[in-house]
């Protein structure tokens, strides 16, 4: 990817996806603060986790690390399973 369209990105966002009732676990996202000094970070050791609720939607700084965690779905089914669409806002 282009470094400077990763550059520019200000905000992420997560939309969030899925039949009900909730046929999978796991997918949470961990959010981690990351703390911008000059040309570099430091990342903290905390993290907020945040659940995937059916139709919801979470803004975060693009600078901030974070981590999807894996999502499980018992049946196997295409259907049960947990979905999103995610992007950038630019600046």
């Amino acid at each position: 990817m282009d470094g400077e369209k990763i550059a520019n990105r200000v905000l992420t966002y997560v939309y969030y996806f899925y039949e009900q009732p909730k046929a999978f676990y796991g997918g949470d996202l961990r959010i981690y603060p990351t703390y911008i000094n000059g040309d570099g970070y430091t990342i903290g050791e905390q993290f907020v986790t945040v659940e995937p609720r059916h139709n919801s939607i979470i803004f975060f700084d693009s600078r901030m690390k974070h981590e999807v965690l894996p999502v499980f779905c018992p049946s196997g089914r295409f259907e049960d399973s947990r979905f999103t669409i995610n992007g950038w806002i630019h600046r």
